[in-house]
Parts: C-alpha cells; structure tokens; sequence
C-alpha cells in the first residue's frame, strides 16, 4: 500500500448508490487498522481511496490502495485526535463508483493519557466529556482535575467522565486540560482544548435629544460569538437617583430604535439589555446619561444609498459571470460571456459614478410648515432651498475619492439651527484582478473595465494537462534578509501555494489578507508564499508583511540595491513566469511543478476558503461535493447548462433595467424593516414601579 503524498483538505461522498459498513479498530503501535471488505467491486473499479480526517482540528488525508485490497493500517495520524474514516472505489475518471459510511475512532493521547471533548456549549454552560486511556485500569486512577487556563479549578472523582462549568464570562476565551493522578504518582494531561464562550458583542448604544420631551435611543449590530444568538433588546431607563423609571422592551432582535416620547425634564441614565437566545443569560451595557427637557429644534439627518441594491445584483451578476468562463471547458461561449461582462460592467460604471442618495429629515418643531431646510455640503450652503415639509430628499453628487460630510440647518433661525453631519462615500468599483504589468494600462487603476479589453484567454488555466517546470527566478527573502532562488531544489514536503501580488494593487492586498488568514487557518498543512512582483522599496514591504508570520514573504529586487549580490534576475518576475495580471496562484507538487495556475474570483473570505479547498482537493485529484462546494458547480457545467445560465443572466439584467425607475414596492419594503427596527414608547403609560429599581 502506498501513501497518497497530499494532504486533502475535504472530501463527501456524493452520488454513491451504495454504503457499506467499515470496521476500524487500532493497533498496539497506535495505527488505525480499517477494514472495507464489504466495499463492493465493480469491474471498473481502478482504485480504492481511504479518506480519514481528524475531527480536532479538520485537517484531511488520503490513501490511495489497489482495488484488490480490503484492509489497511493509517500511519500518518496525531494521538489524541478523534478520526472519521471513509473509503471509497473510483474509476479511472476519478468517479465514485461505491462508498463506505463514514464511522469514526479515537486514537490514544500521549499513550496514557485521558482524551478531553467539548459535547455542548451554550451562554449558559460548556459540557466537558473525557474518556480514560484504555491501558489504564480504573481502580489505578486516584482522581482527575480540570484546568481553566492553566489553573486547576476542580477535581472530580475517577468514576466521573463528564462536567458542566457554568460560570464563565461571555465571550472570552478558556482553555481546558484534564489531568489524570494515577495511584503510583504518574500524572498524565490530555491535549488541550480551547473554546470562546457563546456571546454576541456588546454595540455602541448613544442618545438623541428629539425636541423638548422626546428622547431616541440607537444602537448597532452585533457580532456572534461561537454561534450566540440575540433573542431580544430591552432598554432600562433610570432617573438621576438611580431609580427604575421605564423598562421599554422586550423587543425582537431586528429592533434598532427606542423612541421614549412624554419624558420630563431632567437628567436620566439608560442601559441596554441583550438576552441571549436559548439561555437564561444578557449582557448589559454600560450605564449612560442624558438630559432631557432642554429645547431641542435640531433636525434629525439620515440617509440610504438609492442604487445600493441594484448594484450588489450587478456585481453578483458580474463574478457569476467570470466564474463561468475562467472555468469553462469549451470555448463556445467565451465571447458572449465577454459581452455580456462588457454590457453589466458599463451600467455597474454608469451607476458608480455619481453617489446617489435619499435623505431623510425628521424634526420635532411645531412650525416645521413655516420653515425651510438649508442643505450644507462640506460646509458649503447649496442656493437651493427644501420646504420644512419634506421628508425625504432625493441628491446626486459627482463620485469623488475624498468623502462628503452633509448637513442641513434650519431657516429662519437666528440660533443657528444645525443637524449633526453624515459622512457618505462613493462605493468602490469592481475589482478582483488586474493588468498592471501591461504598459497600455495606467499603474494606478485596479478597476476591472479597465481589465478586461485586454484579458487573454489563458489568464486561468486552472489545473494542468501536464505539470510545468518553474523557471527558477531569484528572489529577495524579507523574513531572513537575504537573496534566495526559487523553487528550492529537492523534494518538498508538502504541496506549495505560490501566491503573486503587487503591493499597491487594491484586489492583490485584499487576496493578501485572505492568503494570510487561510494560512493561519490551515497552518503545517501547506507551504505558503507570497511574492511581491514589483521592485519597491523593501522596509516599506517589511512594514506590510510584518504581521504575516505563517506566510514565507519574498520579493522581486533591483540589482542597484544589491551591487554586492551577484545572483539577480536578468528579466522583471513576472515576465519570466509569463504572468500577465495578479493577483495570480500557483500551486506546485512535491516535485516543485506547477500542477494549477490561474485567479479566484470571490468576494470574501468564506468564498475564499471554500475555493482554495476547492482547488487543493482538486490538484489531489479527488472530487468534492457539487452541493457545497460552488466552485465544483462552475467546473462540472456542461455547454446546455452554461447556455441556460448566459440566458437566465441575460433575462435578470432585462428585468433590472426595467425596474431601474421603479421604487414603490423597494419604499414599502424599507418602511416595513423601519416598524421593525424602531419601538415608540410614551412615558404616559408607563406606571411608576419602584420595585428592583436600582440599576448595579
């Protein structure tokens, strides 16, 4: 039996008619034995692939065997590490003819130690599970401890196998170890596990005087913590003495304002409660004041992007498009993909171009009918004035880098009644991929229209026919502060990421954010490389990559900063690897080829992840699963679905251009969502508790 010289990062099986059972037990060495007998044999059966993954920290392997095989021992495991194991008959295509069920197995910690899990966790309580090490006698245990961070917290009797800590702090992190005391004195610790407590974070709640006795109450979204959930928003309002005045809630998750009208005058302090879903938990934040009663005439000013739908349905039209053409297999329809990414871009421009926008104006003056609104745009007044009576203003300003900041004041006024300004800025445009090594190409611009007139073809070639040698090129090491060549001679280890950038390229910084997170994710897997292409000055790089520690950095160099060095570059890198834009990816076998070339087209960090998934398991030569992974799904298009999806794209952009004037049912959508995020609240029918009123 012979290894599979990869690490696969995922694997289903899809599309098998028939699970069997396996049988995996381990050996006294601490290998897993696995036996697929019942696996059925078809005659086109070309190989059997054992899969196992480690369900501690979801790093995945792969054994190819003979098809005649029926058992085999797994070596390339970590102790303490719970398995899932598969196996599965391929074809010669790699199509999965039979698989087994997935059955799972926990190999020994550190020979004899216990084996610690985290089976449940909630804002309430983390559910500790432990297994004694099968070569250690009960009667030989004396006790266990449970450490927190280090500290140990408590000790449970050797019968036990399971605890409930339920003091923790939401949101921070602990780490737990459980040791075992042994009646001969040993003691043995199991791997650490570590966990965030369930949470949401805590946002920024502020106050608004409306008027002379009306207070509003804003706040924020929240961010999940290891899968916490909000279930309502309650506000306590207390008087100067502390007292519990109003308890306005509880509110659904959606709610993002509390309007408190009939409100004295006076000073007042106010908390916002976050109950936690499927828990008995909140979080408060921290106590806050505000002073009512004081005349308030300033004008409420907020405002929402007009085009911001329309525009995210381009883009997403936009990289559906590429998708489907860097990774089509005939070149049918490669120019009416062109087309089509010509037409979409140049209404995404049209719409870019200006910053369009509705703002909305509320006010609490009685004599709003007899006053008008002054709009101010970076502290300039327009001539143009706004009847008090307008709610809503519609405004177009030319796109510009530099922010506006918009206000609006109150005429006549001899106060000089002024709203608080807003800060609105254009959308940046499309980028993920540019041409800046062609001269015919300004070395400032990133956005994609500007790209695309010049695209060839073979900008992604995705995975190779046949595996290239790379033309060895001399680079400048940033970490260790001298001059190597690449790739280096020998067999590697593992497979390489090569990843290319230009360092003031707007996608090449944002895929180097991606790179460096995938590479903290999925760290000793792979070796990552990233590649600077241009020759700029090297402490400004060092302060770039300073935080990158799981990432090799290198970049190209100018032999006028290097005299003494007479290894250089008779050509810039990028011409002698023939890559025409970045950022760009290579991944090289543990011959140092290069087995895939090309782009990702994604729009985050998860589609990211999932798409260099994608790609490892497919230079593994093992397929994934069409209903999880999207990128499979752009590859396994055939020319009738690729001509289904060009026209259904055709027929959405049609319907969007025709819809482009037409706001009705987008207002009568934001109005409903606007009586879900705000709660109106009379101090009138309130009744004065004085119960528990003390806030702490």
């Amino acid at each position: 039996m012979s290894e599979h010289e990869s690490d696969a990062s995922s694997f289903d099986t899809t599309n098998s008619s028939t699970q069997t059972n396996i049988f995996l037990k381990l050996s006294p060495n601490g290998h897993i034995f696995a036996d697929w007998s019942d696996l059925p044999r078809h005659p086109t059966v070309r190989q059997c692939v054992i899969h196992y993954k480690s369900l501690n920290n979801n790093r995945s392997h792969a054994l190819r065997v003979s098809h005649k095989k029926n058992n085999g021992y797994l070596k390339k495991i970590e102790t303490g590490h719970r398995y899932e194991v598969h196996v599965c008959a391929v074809d010669n295509s790699n199509k999965i003819l039979a698989s087994t069920q997935r059955a799972q197995i926990q190999t020994i910690a550190c020979n004899e130690a216990p084996r610690l899990r985290v089976t449940k966790s909630s804002p309430d309580s983390i559910w500790l599970e432990w297994e004694k090490p099968d070569e250690v006698k009960l009667s030989d245990i004396t006790t266990y401890k449970i450490k927190i961070n280090g500290l140990t917290q408590i000790c449970v009797p050797p019968t036990e196998n399971r605890y409930v800590i339920n003091d923790g702090k939401s949101g921070e992190r602990y780490i737990f170890q459980i040791e075992m005391i042994r009646s001969d004195g040993k003691k043995n610790s199991s791997i650490p596990v570590s966990i965030n407590w369930p949470c949401v974070t805590l946002p920024k709640c502020h106050a608004i005087v409306n008027g002379s006795d009306e207070l509003i109450f804003c706040w924020g979204d929240s961010i999940s913590i290891n899968d916490g959930n909000i279930e309502s928003y309650t506000l306590h309002l207390y008087d100067s003495k502390e007292n519990l005045l109003s308890k306005c809630g509880p509110y659904s998750p959606e709610c993002r304002q509390i309007w408190i009208k009939d409100v004295a005058k006076g000073v007042y302090n106010y908390i916002l409660e976050i109950k936690l879903a499927n828990s008995n938990k909140s979080i408060y934040s921290i106590p806050m004041k505000i002073e009512c009663g004081r005349e308030s005439r300033l004008p409420i000013l907020t405002y929402n992007y007009t085009d911001s739908s329309n525009e995210k349905q381009l883009v997403n039209m936009i990289y559906h498009l590429i998708n489907i053409r860097d990774n089509m297999k005939s070149k049918r329809f490669f120019d009416k993909c062109d087309n089509q990414l010509q037409q979409i871009l140049s209404i995404l421009t049209h719409l870019t171009d200006s910053i369009r926008l509705n703002l909305m104006i509320e006010s609490n003056s009685n004599k709003s009918a007899l006053k008008t609104y002054q709009l101010i745009i970076d502290n300039q007044e327009c001539n143009k004035p706004i009847p008090g009576s307008v709610k809503e203003y519609p405004l177009e300003l030319p796109r510009r880098d530099k922010p506006y900041e918009i206000a609006i004041s109150v005429t006549p006024d001899f106060d000089g009644i002024k709203s608080k300004k807003i800060v609105v800025e254009a959308s940046g445009q499309l980028s993920f991929f540019c041409m800046h090594f062609d001269q015919r190409q300004s070395a400032e611009s990133c956005f994609y229209v500007d790209t695309l007139p010049r695209e060839k073809q073979s900008i992604h070639q995705g995975l190779l026919k046949s595996p290239q040698i790379m033309n060895n090129i001399e680079v400048y090491d940033i970490n260790e502060n001298k001059i190597i060549r690449l790739p280096s001679e020998g067999r590697a280890r593992r497979l390489s990421i090569l990843f290319f950038y230009i360092n003031q390229c707007i996608p090449s910084m944002n895929h180097l954010e991606y790179f460096s997170n995938y590479a903290s994710n999925n760290r000793a897997q792979y070796n990552y490389l990233s590649i600077n292409c241009t020759q700029m000055d090297i402490d400004d790089l060092k302060e770039t990559t300073k935080d990158l520690t799981d990432i090799q950095c290198y970049t190209d160099f100018s032999s006028e900063d290097f005299e003494y060095e007479e290894k250089h570059n008779d050509k810039p890198i990028h011409e002698i690897l023939e890559i025409d834009g970045v950022p760009m990816y290579f991944i090289l076998d543990f011959s140092n080829r290069i087995v895939w070339k090309g782009r990702l087209c994604i729009q985050d960090q998860s589609e990211y992840d999932s798409a260099m998934n994608h790609i490892i398991t497919e230079v593994n030569q093992i397929k994934c699963s069409p209903d999880k992974c999207k990128l499979c799904q752009y590859c396994s298009m055939d020319e009738n679905r690729i001509k289904s999806e060009l026209n259904t794209i055709d027929r959405d952009l049609q319907y969007l251009l025709q819809q482009r004037f037409s706001q009705s049912a987008k207002k009568q959508q934001d109005g409903e969502k606007q009586n879900k995020k705000r709660q109106i609240v009379s101090m009138k029918n309130i009744s004065n508790n004085k119960k528990d009123n003390r806030y702490h």
